[in-house]
């Protein structure tokens, strides 16, 4: 090879560097995914939102903007795979226009066709590219939709022929008929899709779950009536989760999941501690087939009865913390949030109701250590409350007549505990407010009955049998007699 030809070769080689790392520099990576919406007739959309379920609410995942490339087109794209489960598409007004599912395909186009601007219909004017698990949920969603149709229109003719001056009996028995014909199709439809997609997709999953258990024809037929509403109840309640796949962690990124769980323990579980714990510890170990599932029952169940207003449902909080929480089982908690949730769990579980309440020695007047235990009678009021309480100044006279009234037919004593540390002060309210309970107070004590008792507010009570047992807690001034009387009754009232 001559000169000539090394720097002709030289120089072409020179030449073909730059576009040889020009086109590794700017080779474009596939993203993870890719949901092209082309939402042709809907041009007033200059920018969407993507938002995805995760329980009872829905988080914002995406903006998108129009295109400039393609017409009429939105593109939601990421390097990494979002959850499965189901999507909300909302406009810029954040005014939802459809859903749709991510779960088998990560590359499709949604399409509008033929849709009206003005009054878009999303449901049938809308085609899926590319997605069978979309086509699925379409079909579905339009085979319903056809039903709805049809028993709204018949539902609305027979009310009408019903407010007639003379209704005809004759027509409107003929059109119920064929309201029953739908109603009968449209559930006979959704058994099909079950049938079919049940166990085989993430949607068919969610409608599987949507759909009631239904009580065998043996127990619905048993003639007794009171023996079949009980059969009937029992076996809806242990059968409640029959259509769950508890497998399947993307049911919780869907909006079918949270309302099952809430009816469960809202409507369908005794709300008495021991069954609410039983179903609980039942559920929380179906969950553990999925992890998504376990962290959000677990959750849910320790939030509610942490919050509940029920009189003894803190015992439900303080299972779940130190069955789940302080073993262990939870490691997505914040290191401070699990200490404090079994710190509280814990002093919780002292003053749970049926257990002994813990014994508390402070002084009286006269500085005199006095017991909470020292009183020999059926019911003792220990009723925490503070000189500047204002709540505390509005039913102290509601308790001082109570007592007065009811303290020997009831057989009770008020053990009245105030907190401040301002004796002189705390000793004029007792004279002034004429107190005629077992006052005690000052900064002495045997126990930090704050922390013990988990005084956080005032006023607070605490009711105790005749073995100083807690029977009832948190309860208003105002309730107190009918509490006692209906307990005399041997009425329970939470």
């Amino acid at each position: 090879m001559n000169k000539k030809n090394i720097l002709v070769f030289g120089f072409i080689f020179c030449l073909l560097l730059p576009m040889v790392y020009g086109q590794k520099k700017h080779k474009t990576v596939r993203p993870a995914f890719e949901i092209k919406f082309v939402l042709d007739g809907l041009d007033e959309d200059t920018m969407l939102y993507v938002a995805n379920y995760y329980a009872d609410k829905t988080y914002m995942q995406d903006s998108l903007y129009l295109s400039k490339k393609e017409p009429h087109t939105f593109v939601y794209s990421g390097d990494t795979l979002p959850p499965r489960g189901v999507y909300v598409l909302a406009n810029q007004n954040k005014i939802k226009y459809l859903e749709f599912i991510i779960d088998t395909s990560y590359f499709f186009t949604i399409r509008t066709q033929n849709i009206d601007s003005k009054n878009p219909d999303f449901v049938n004017c809308i085609v899926f590219e590319n997605s069978p698990d979309n086509v699925e949920m379409s079909d579905f969603f339009k085979k319903i939709s056809h039903y709805q149709r049809q028993i709204f229109k018949l539902n609305k003719d027979i009310a009408a022929l019903e407010s007639e001056k003379k209704p005809d009996k004759k027509l409107i028995q003929q059109t119920k008929k064929e309201l029953d014909a739908w109603q009968d199709s449209n559930y006979q439809y959704c058994e099909y899709f079950v049938a079919q997609h049940g166990t085989t997709s993430l949607f068919g999953r969610t409608q599987r779950l949507a759909q009631d258990v239904e009580v065998p024809e043996e127990i619905r037929n048993i003639k007794d009536q009171s023996t079949q509403e009980i059969a009937s109840y029992n076996y809806y309640l242990n059968h409640y989760w029959d259509n769950c796949d508890f497998s399947e962690g993307a049911l919780i990124y869907t909006p079918v999941f949270h309302p099952r769980l809430v009816k469960y323990f809202d409507k369908v579980v005794p709300p008495v501690v021991d069954s609410i714990i039983k179903y609980a510890d039942i559920l929380v170990e179906k969950s553990k087939a999925s992890t998504e599932l376990f962290k959000y029952i677990v959750w849910y169940i320790t939030s509610k009865y942490e919050r509940s207003q029920y009189v003894g449902h803190d015992a439900v909080f303080v299972h779940m913390v130190l069955n789940y929480y302080a073993k262990g089982l939870c490691p997505w908690t914040d290191e401070a949030v699990l200490e404090r949730m079994i710190e509280r769990a814990e002093q919780l579980d002292g003053v749970l109701l049926g257990k002994v309440a813990p014994e508390l020695y402070m002084f009286d007047t006269n500085e005199r250590f006095i017991s909470s235990h020292s009183f020999n009678k059926k019911y003792t009021i220990m009723w925490f409350w503070d000189v500047t309480c204002g709540h505390c100044k509005t039913v102290t006279p509601i308790l001082v007549d109570f007592y007065n009234r009811a303290k020997d037919s009831l057989d009770f004593e008020v053990y009245a505990v105030c907190i401040t540390s301002d004796t002189a002060s705390w000793k004029r309210a007792i004279v002034s407010r004429q107190l005629p309970f077992v006052n005690v107070g000052g900064n002495r004590a045997n126990l930090d009955y704050r922390k013990v008792y988990g005084v956080t507010t005032t006023p607070y009570i605490y009711v105790l049998d005749r073995e100083k047992k807690i029977i009832c807690k948190k309860i208003g001034v105002e309730q107190l007699e009918s509490f006692l009387r209906n307990h005399e009754a041997g009425k329970r009232i939470y």
